[in-house]
């Protein structure tokens, strides 16, 4: 099968890294080519080892008509079997660049739930997208819901729930030495107990709570504790300013951008994540990868990934006083060994690579069944 995959950026992300590992188990039996419309090209060398050839469209802002001609051109040439859309932006380019083209099966992927784009008529042109989609993929039920019952109203016959799925093996072979080395970087002295994030500072993730949450921990323990704060993004100086009126900036480590996400998982011993709402959360596969136990937002899809009481303790979103009870909960280290192990279990259980990509497939006989129907028709 020769399968076209476009989306909005290569650049590291959920929806980006998801894309990457399915590609790497696609190319094992497929002809996969990876189209995108912009950005800093992080995954294309890895891609491009696999074997995937990579396609820059070259979008110069929102609206630019050349991706479109771009990738029509692409779709002539490639003549792929399936074409397979994720995010919204790349959506919107695919479904005109098809025009014409019934034939060709279109299989997009909802990385999330929030609205198709911030513009008037956003919800119109999303479901015109959806109605040219043969088939759906929607990465939890969260977003499944959202698809059939709110914003695009479409039967779900017509949506596949894939979860994402993770390799883990990195996350057990991960040395002692690379956890030292972080430590030492960040300055954290042996026996401190050590909550951390990873996240991009945007008000999505709501790490605000989390400050305020540290801070009422604080007040109450007696137990030395730092908080790492993994990631970037445009909230950075307003939370450092926040965590200097709080007067905890010397508990705090703004460790930035990281590579090794392994490494970090694994030099935590506990992790945080208090979004106010989230696609899947892919994140937290990685935590509990590296056997992490998880405090997190009971918000989306974010309860269909950790199992409260089991694997973490999930709390009503922006609420720093039941964030702060639950730091002093997993203080205790059997509590921590025994929630992680359950998380590293849930991950071999529910969220493997070999399901991810199975089911993908799927979705694509699926779409194929349901274009040809169409023509038929």
């Amino acid at each position: 099968m020769k399968i076209l995959h476009s989306i909005t950026t290569i650049n590291r992300g959920g929806a980006e890294n998801h894309l990457v590992e399915l590609v790497k188990g696609q190319t094992h039996s497929h002809e996969v080519t990876v189209a995108f419309l912009k950005g800093d090209r992080y995954w294309q060398q890895t891609l491009e080892a696999m074997g995937v050839k990579t396609v820059d469209l070259r979008m110069k802002f929102y609206g630019d008509i050349q991706p479109f001609w771009q990738l029509r051109s692409l779709i002539n040439q490639f003549t792929p079997d399936i074409v397979h859309a994720h995010l919204p932006p790349a959506e919107l380019y695919t479904a005109l660049a098809l025009t014409g083209m019934r034939s060709i099966p279109l299989v997009i992927s909802k990385h999330n739930d929030e609205p198709f784009y911030k513009i008037v008529g956003q919800q119109l042109i999303a479901r015109q997208i959806a109605k040219r989609a043969d088939h759906i993929i929607a990465i939890s039920q969260s977003v499944k819901n959202n698809v059939c019952f709110r914003d695009l109203a479409c039967s779900p016959s017509k949506v596949s729930t894939v979860y994402y799925g993770i390799d883990q093996q990195p996350y057990k072979s991960v040395s002692a030495q690379s956890v030292q080395q972080l430590h030492q970087q960040w300055a954290i002295d042996e026996g401190t107990y050590l909550i951390g994030t990873v996240a991009r500072l945007v008000p999505q993730k709501s790490l605000h709570t989390l400050l305020k949450g540290f801070q009422l921990y604080l007040q109450k323990t007696s137990v030395q504790t730092k908080l790492v704060i993994v990631g970037q993004g445009s909230l950075e100086a307003e939370l450092k300013q926040q965590a200097t009126a709080l007067g905890i900036e010397q508990f705090v480590v703004w460790a930035g951008y990281h590579e090794d996400i392994p490494a970090v998982m694994t030099s935590l011993d506990l992790f945080a994540l208090t979004s106010v709402y989230e696609g899947f959360g892919l994140v937290l596969l990685e935590a509990m990868a590296a056997q992490k136990p998880v405090v997190a937002s009971e918000v989306s899809a974010i309860p269909e990934v950790v199992k409260n009481g089991i694997s973490g303790v999930l709390v009503p979103p922006q609420q720093p006083d039941q964030l702060a009870e639950v730091f002093a909960f997993f203080e205790h280290v059997e509590k921590r060994d025994l929630f992680g192990k359950n998380g590293r279990q849930t991950v071999q259980q529910n969220f493997t690579l070999s399901a991810m990509i199975a089911k993908t497939q799927q979705a694509y006989e699926q779409a194929i069944a349901y274009s040809k129907h169409k023509q038929q028709l």
